[in-house]
This record gives C-alpha cells, sequence and structure tokens, in this order.
C-alpha cells in the first residue's frame, strides 16, 4: 500500500480559519479528556456515597425488589418508550416527511434505544435512522433535521421542566439539592424569564410572509416557521409543534422517572424526585461520558443515598440501568438485524439484507461481552458453584481461568473497534476469543449464564460474517482518543468494583500470591491488574507504532501502475492521475487505487476508487483509516449516487455538488428531428472547411497546441485549474489520444480523451479553442467525438460535470444547497454554470448526481473551501476562476 501527497503550497491562515482548524483537528482529543475527568469524578463521588455499604447489602437490596415493582417498572419503560416514538412523529413533522406508521415506531424505537445506551444520541440515533430511513425515500437532509429536533427537544425542555417541578415544592428541592428555598425559587424564576426573552427574540425575527411549503400538497408547513437571523432564515417548530412536544417530553420524563421511583425501597416526594432526576440526566448528557454512566448515578447518590439508603439506592439504579436501557438495547439490536430482511421468508435472504447493519451492532454486543467479562472477574462467584469445581479440577485452573477471562475481555473491548471497521481478522479473533470465553466462565466458577451469553454473541458474529470483508491487519485500526477513554472508563469501573467488593479485607502484599479456591480477593486483584496492563500495553503500541508517510509526491513507476489500471477498467475519469499533482493509494493486491491530495486538514480523495469495483468498499475505509491516524478530515469529492452506501459505512454523509452529463451512445441518432441542430452544425462545419483528426498518444504537435491554449487562457482571464481538472502539460497530454479541429490547414481547437483499452467509455478533459476559429468551432468538435465513439463501438461519453446543477433554492433544502443554486443563477460573474448546463444539453445527455462525502458537523462546510481552493490552486486562483 502507498500513501503520498500533493505539494500544494502553503496559503496564509486567518485566524477565524485557525480556530476552526485547531477545533476541528483537537475536539475529538478534547472531549475525551473531559470525558474522562468527568468520569472519574463521578466514580469518586459515588465511592464516596457508597463505601459504608458492601456487596451483599446490595444483592440483598436486588432480591428484596417485589416482582411487583419490577413489572410496573417495565410499564413504565414502555410508556417512556412510547413517549420517545412520540418524538419520532413530532420530529418527521418538524422535517416534512411522511413515513409509515411502522416504520415510524421501529425508527423511533430503535434510534432511542441506541441513543440511551450509547450516549451521543444525534450521531448514534442518526446512524440508525439512515439505515431505516433512506430506503423509505429520506435524503441526508430530512434525517439529519429529525435527529437534530429529537436529540435537541429533552434538553431544550430540561430545565423548564426542572423548574416548574421545583417551584412544586420549593421546600423539599432545596433540601434535595442542598440549596436555601429563596436560591431554588430566584433560579426557577431565572429560568422562566430566559425562556421568555428567547421566545421574544424569536417572535421578534419572525418572518412575516408565509414561508413556502417544503413538501407541496401535504400541508406540513403547519409545523414549523422560520426566522431571520441575517441573510439566512432558520426553521423552528412551530407554536403548535412546539407545545405538542412540550407536553410529549413531560410525560416521557414522569415515565421514565416512575420506572427509578417504583425500585426505590422508599419513596421520597415524586416533585422532588422528578427535578432531581431531571438533574441527573442533564449531568449525564453534557458529560458526553456514553449512556451517562457513572455520572447519572452519581447525582441520585449525592441527593438522595443519605435518605434512602445506599446499598438500597445502588440497587434500584442497577435494576433502572437493565430496565431502560439494556433490555430495550437489546430488543432494538435484533430488530434493526431483522428489519431490511423482513419481507424475505427465506432465511438466507433476510442474513443477507441485514448484513449491512450488522457491523456496529456486533461491535456494541462484543464491546458489552468483554464488560460482562471484566465485571465478572471482579465480583465473587457462587460458593455452591465454586465447590462443585473444586472437585472437579485443581484450584490453579480456576485460578488462571479466572484470569484469562478478564484478559478476554480487555481484548473484546479492543477488537470490537475493528468490528466497527469491518476487519476481517478482527471477526476472526473475536469469534475465537468469545468461545474461549464460554469456556473460561465456565472453569471460573459454573457461570453457565455467561457463558450462553458469549456463544450467543459469537452464533451472530458467524453469521453475518459477510459484513467483515476487509484484509487490512488489526495494526492498521487508527487510534481513537474516544474509543480509548470508553475502555479505560470500563477497565476502570471493573477496578472500582473490584475495590468497593472486597473493601473490608484489609490489603497486604501476601494478597497478591494467595491461590486458594476461597481467595476471591486475591483473583480479582490479579484480573485487576492485569486488565489494567494489558490496556495499557496495547494502547501505548497504538500510539507509538509508526505513522504512515504523508507528505511525498507520487513516483513515475507508481502513476505508470495506476495508469495501468485505468487502461484494464470502466471508468476513463482515473486517467486524471497522470497529471501527478495527487497522491495514490494502492490497495493491497495493487488491483484499485485512489489518488488524493492535501489541504489545511483535509485529505481530498478524487472521484471513487479506481479498479475493481470489488475493492471499493476496502480502499474508503484504508482512506478513512489513513485520514484519522493523521487527524485530518477524509473527503470523497465527486462520488457516484451508486457508491454512496459505502461511504455511509465508513460514517459519512453526502453534499450533491452537481450533475454530469453522459451520452448515451447506444441511442444517439444524428438524423433525429430532436437533434436537428446538431446535424446543422456537423454539415455546416464541413462545408465551411472545418476537419476532425486524431493524434495517437505522444504525437500531437504540443507547440501548436500549446499556442491555442495559452491565448484560451489570457482571452478568459482564467489560470491553469488543477486536482479535478486537467492542465496544459506536455509530460500530461502525451499520455493521451488529442482530438483537433482544423481550419485553413491550421489546427483551431483541441481536447484530450480519457479512454480505457475495454472501449466501454470515454470522458472529456481539457478543451480549448483558439480566438480566430469559427463561431461553430465547439459544437462541431463535440458532435464529430461523439460520431466517432459511436463508429468505435463505445457506450458512453462524459461530458464532464456542471458544478452547482440539479441544487434547490427553496428554504426547506440545506444550506449549502441553497447557496450553491444560488450562485448557478446569480454568479455568472464568477462562472456561467447556468451557460455550461445549456451548451452541454445540445447533445440529449441523461444527468447524473455527483456528491462529496464528508464527516457531519463543521466539516462540510470546511470540505467545500479547502476543495475549491485546492483545485483553483489557492486563494488568488478561486477569486480570479
Amino acid at each position: 500500500m502507498t500513501q503520498t501527497t500533493t505539494l500544494t503550497p502553503p496559503a496564509r491562515k486567518t485566524l477565524p480559519w485557525l480556530l476552526i482548524e485547531r477545533f476541528t483537528a483537537y475536539k475529538q482529543v478534547a472531549g475525551a479528556v473531559i470525558a474522562l475527568v468527568l468520569f472519574i469524578a463521578a466514580l469518586f463521588i459515588c465511592w464516596k456515597l457508597v463505601k459504608e455499604t458492601n456487596i451483599a447489602q446490595m444483592r440483598q437490596a436486588v432480591h428484596d425488589v417485589p416482582w411487583s415493582a419490577l413489572l410496573l417498572a417495565l410499564l413504565a419503560a414502555a410508556g417512556s418508550y412510547t413517549m420517545l416514538i412520540g418524538y419520532e412523529w413530532s420530529a418527521s413533522h418538524y422535517a416534512g416527511v411522511q413515513l409509515r406508521p411502522g416504520i415510524l415506531v421501529t425508527g423511533g424505537f430503535c434510534a432511542a434505544a441506541v441513543g440511551n445506551a450509547v450516549g451521543l444520541s444525534m450521531l448514534s440515533g442518526g446512524a440508525v435512522r439512515c439505515r431505516l430511513y433512506f430506503s423509505q425515500g429520506l435524503n441526508a437532509t430530512d434525517v439529519a433535521r429529525m435527529s437534530i429536533f429529537a436529540s435537541l427537544s429533552l434538553g431544550c425542555a430540561l430545565p423548564l421542566l426542572a423548574a416548574i417541578a421545583a417551584l412544586c415544592n420549593v421546600q423539599a428541592a432545596a433540601l434535595a439539592l442542598h440549596l436555601s428555598a429563596a436560591w431554588v425559587t430566584g433560579i426557577a424564576w431565572g429560568v422562566f424569564a430566559l425562556y421568555l426573552i428567547i421566545a421574544m427574540v424569536l417572535y421578534q425575527h419572525r418572518l412575516r410572509s408565509s414561508p413556502p411549503d417544503d413538501t407541496p400538497g401535504t400541508g406540513k408547513s403547519r409545523w414549523f416557521q422560520y426566522v431571520q437571523f441575517g441573510r439566512w432564515p432558520i426553521r423552528i417548530p412551530s407554536l403548535r409543534l412546539a407545545s405538542w412536544q412540550l407536553v410529549i417530553t413531560l410525560f416521557d420524563v414522569i415515565f421514565a422517572a416512575t420506572i427509578l421511583y417504583l425500585l426505590l425501597p422508599s419513596a421520597p416526594p415524586f416533585i422532588t424526585f422528578v427535578l432531581v432526576y431531571l438533574l441527573a440526566l442533564a449531568a449525564g448528557v453534557l458529560s458526553h461520558v456514553p449512556g451517562g454512566l457513572g455520572v447519572f448515578e452519581a447525582v441520585i447518590l449525592a441527593a438522595f443515598a443519605g435518605q434512602l439508603g445506599a446499598a438500597q439506592l445502588a440497587a434500584a439504579l442497577l435494576l433502572y440501568r437493565a430496565v431502560y436501557v439494556l433490555l430495550p438495547l437489546g430488543l432494538a439490536s435484533i430488530i434493526l438485524l431483522l428489519n431490511e430482511g423482513r419481507n424475505y421468508l427465506p432465511l438466507q435472504s433476510v442474513m443477507r439484507s441485514a448484513a449491512s447493519v450488522a457491523a456496529p451492532i456486533i461491535s456494541v454486543l462484543v464491546f458489552a461481552a468483554g464488560i460482562i467479562l471484566l465485571f465478572s472477574g471482579a465480583t465473587p462467584e457462587i460458593d455452591s458453584r465454586l465447590q462443585i469445581l473444586s472437585f472437579i479440577m485443581p484450584d490453579q485452573l480456576i485460578n488462571a481461568s479466572h484470569l484469562a477471562a478478564s484478559l478476554v475481555g480487555v481484548l473484546c473491548l479492543v477488537l470490537a473497534r475493528g468490528l466497527r471497521r469491518r476487519l476481517s481478522a478482527a471477526w476472526m479473533l473475536t469469534l475465537l476469543l468469545l468461545i474461549a470465553a464460554s469456556v473460561l466462565s465456565i472453569l471460573k466458577g459454573l457461570d453457565w449464564e455467561e457463558a450462553f451469553v458469549m456463544l450467543v454473541i459469537a452464533a451472530l458474529l458467524y453469521a453475518f460474517r459477510s459484513s467483515f470483508y476487509r484484509k487490512s491487519r488489526l495494526t492498521e485500526v487508527p487510534f481513537s482518543a474516544l474509543f480509548a477513554t470508553a475502555c479505560f472508563c470500563v477497565v476502570a469501573v471493573s477496578l472500582w468494583l473490584t475495590f468497593f467488593v472486597y473493601q473490608e479485607i484489609p490489603y497486604h502484599n501476601k494478597l497478591w500470591w494467595q491461590f486458594e479456591l476461597d481467595s476471591e480477593a486475591p483473583r480479582a486483584l490479579r484480573a485487576a491488574l492485569a486488565s489494567f496492563l494489558l490496556l495499557g500495553c496495547i494502547a501505548l503500541t497504538w500510539l507509538l507504532r509508526p505513522a504512515l508517510p504523508i507528505a511525498r509526491q507520487a513516483r513515475n513507476e507508481q502513476l505508470d501502475e495506476a495508469y495501468r489500471i485505468v487502461q484494464a477498467g470502466t471508468q476513463p475519469e482515473g486517467g486524471l492521475v497522470m497529471s501527478g499533482d495527487k497522491a495514490i493509494l494502492f490497495n493491497e493486491t495493487r488491483t484499485a487505487f485512489l489518488m488524493y491530495a492535501r489541504h489545511r486538514r483535509s485529505m481530498i480523495a478524487l472521484f471513487d476508487p479506481i479498479g475493481s469495483a470489488l475493492e471499493r468498499a476496502d480502499l474508503i475505509w484504508e482512506f478513512r483509516d489513513l485520514c484519522d491516524q493523521h487527524r485530518v478530515r477524509p473527503v470523497f469529492y465527486q462520488v457516484s449516487a451508486a457508491n454512496l452506501p459505502y461511504y455511509m459505512d465508513a460514517g459519512l454523509t453526502a453534499i450533491k455538488l452537481g450533475e454530469e452529463a453522459i451520452v448515451d451512445l447506444t441511442r444517439f441518432d444524428l438524423q433525429s428531428k430532436t437533434n436537428r441542430d446538431l446535424r446543422y452544425t456537423w454539415s455546416r462545419g464541413q462545408r465551411d472547411g472545418l476537419s476532425l483528426a486524431f493524434y495517437a498518444p505522444g504525437t500531437a504537435p504540443m507547440a501548436q497546441l500549446q499556442e491555442i491554449s495559452d491565448q484560451w487562457l489570457q482571452n478568459k482571464h482564467v489560470r491553469e485549474k488543477g486536482f479535478s481538472l486537467g492542465h496544459f502539460a506536455p509530460d500530461y497530454l502525451r499520455h493521451f489520444t488529442i482530438a483537433t479541429v482544423e481550419y485553413q490547414g491550421q489546427i483551431v481547437a483541441f481536447a484530450n480523451l480519457l479512454q480505457t483499452t475495454n472501449g466501454a467509455s470515454a470522458s472529456l478533459d481539457l478543451m480549448r479553442v483558439a480566438d480566430h476559429a469559427p463561431n461553430l468551432t465547439m459544437e462541431f468538435l463535440m458532435v464529430g467525438l461523439i460520431l466517432h465513439f459511436q463508429q468505435h463501438q463505445l457506450q458512453r461519453f462524459s461530458l464532464g460535470m456542471v458544478p452547482l446543477s440539479g441544487l434547490h433554492l427553496r428554504r426547506g433544502a440545506p444550506v449549502t444547497q441553497r447557496l450553491g443554486a444560488m450562485i448557478f443563477r446569480r454568479g455568472e460573474q464568477f462562472y456561467n454554470f447556468q451557460g455550461l448546463r445549456r451548451f452541454k444539453n445540445k447533445f440529449s445527455p441523461h444527468w447524473e448526481p455527483r456528491y462529496m462525502a464528508v464527516p457531519a458537523g463543521l466539516d462540510p462546510w470546511m470540505a467545500l473551501v479547502d476543495t475549491a481552493t485546492l483545485i483553483s490552486g489557492g486563494w488568488s486562483g478561486l477569486v480570479k476562476r
């Protein structure tokens, strides 16, 4: 695999762009550090609050919870998730889309369940929605709107609901929050005042005129309105929708709080409990710790541990997590795996349909398996089962199995990232480890329940083995600060559990060397230390491995090898690799490649992977890994709609750039009535003395062509572009067939042609005309090329992409599309986009959309700027066209 990059001259960085670049470069590290600090603080608070209790008391507290309370808690959970489906209903109205009720219920439940378990619900729930809703005709903008609305609904309502709860019982709220009644009252009224100010500002900036309906004929505009801030209108929920959503959120909070409330041994005032519950939810969301784990519990324990008892409250929190998080997550995983194959009866069809969503779900399950193994190693085994084992096998084997199971748990945590990135090596190793974990669970304490869970996950992993198709090595997986933080948090919790469970046993050095059957604490200590050391070694290896090279230009032999792949394939546009201004990333078997260049913090790949179609998904992932390792944003420029699922699998979103004009040579007929003007152009050109000639690669008169090119650049007041466009250079043009138009014995126009040896398709690159050429020269050249390729039995002829073509100016469209559409319609002083489309429309092409695949967030804007600057050769080139 070869990685190099273009030597683009550095551009001057202004302060705003520099700040944005710094933020995008280190936002993951900063988020990981903040999450880790808050998590450690939460563990410390939990330790202070529960250190007076022990594991036996907590077990007894769990057993003391009546079955009736558990059943009622399950009903409350069903009520809460029903309200969360109501979020989805509101989000669909806000986005102006229509979904079948079954799809809406499935999407709402699964997105909420995954979001509650994983955290970062806008991203995790958004990924679930993409999988379910794209097949229903929704686009990335629709899903983004729904995800943003559903994610922000709770956060926007939390302060208001907390203020209402506080004012309902000020004294109880003051006692729970350890504040004076005056402070509680003042804060609550301050929240009301803030909401009133926000409402007044929105009312003041609302658009006076009724906005156009995004979905004509559906009448959905009554669910949203627009406010004007600066030049851009911003969509917000209408008063009607906001009121409905506030009611839905209120009942969601009540149901969710009721789950935990029912599991408590004694009950504080419900209003006070809801207030603390709201604060705990807010703390968990703001911490960015997955699922708010530890942070949510710390707030609840701090408020009620002294009143209700730490053991009873901790037991209730454990059951709450099981009922509200783990059980829905398991159901959502099953639903997502089977959803895409629900219309097929044969099992094989169901499995094939579900394979596309299997990797992210199974990676979560494997990560959960690692958690189970580590937590099991930190807690004591059941005495009766240990006694049975002692009659069968020696104590040394039991101790070794206990230690090995914890180490396998750490490896499962780490391998989950490889599974998410669809590595076949991760699949094979994880499958073996899960089978080993099931055996070790029996050997260390007859934990048949644990062994059953491991085998079920292993069976799912084996069933969806086709989802893990990448042949890359595990050592090539890029380091992720957030993922490493999550792994260390799990190991830290297992260490915390070890000290909590065995806090009554005084520590001394001899504990490490006790291997008797009843030596539970030494076994747990050894497992915790070994787990921490193993994870630390993996993290250090991950960090200290040599980085892949990223600052060399492609060598001539690499260019020749890439051009051979282009010639043997069906993508003539890959010939642009010979311009020499792009780096090359080959796949391992060197049957396909990506060409790319770096500008600022963007690594921009041009087109879909060139070469074998079987290698496209793997190359996209390899490029994503390369970008992640160097902390730059991956950008794929001018990709086709057919390959968008591969980019979605890699965690990217699509932005429409424009449309490419493709002439179907099998249907083009110059003698047809629709091509009457082209027939006239061809006949008139021949009568006027125009003729078409073709020069084989390396035989064209470069001096004459150079004169025409320089003249054309000067007359158009433009400079040579790069990256996605060819430029006039003899070393570049010598690789291609050159078509010329001659008039009165002189060449007056030329174009270089990108072709492949299989003769299926061709593409146009440079096309330049002398200023003294007849008016119809360009059209004559195009008609001649079409007829020439028809004679040679080609099927497709690409006229190139028209940027910003096919974008919508309506208010409901994404901001990037609205800006692009405005430039397309009104930007003639910069570039004649509409004229270019009118010219290409003369040749009766069909238009295929082209996209840019980028990460979400601020990245699309930065990627657009970096790509445009790269193509133009810098800011000055962008301004000068």
